[in-house]
């Protein structure tokens, strides 16, 4: 259960991370990626859920959240 609530907060992480870095790509630079601003955020998304389950799925809890913890902001709060 605690595997699918880290996942899903991963997805909207990272769906909202590439929301925010569609508003600084030109139509051109999604085009030379062969992409659209309407598929964009949905690729980025496929992508962290195929690199999830391909590295995450069968590794303990432990070391998925060290993974997703940004290692130079441990103890900064």
């Amino acid at each position: 259960m605690f595997k699918k609530i880290l996942k899903t907060i991963m997805l909207a992480q990272a769906a909202s991370a590439a929301r925010k870095t569609l508003r600084y790509l030109s139509d051109r630079d999604l085009n030379d990626m062969g992409l659209s601003r309407s598929t964009f955020v949905d690729g980025v998304v496929e992508s962290v859920k195929a690199d999830i389950e391909a590295n995450v799925k069968d590794q303990p809890i432990s070391k998925n959240i060290k993974c997703v913890v940004n290692p130079n902001l441990l103890g900064a709060v």
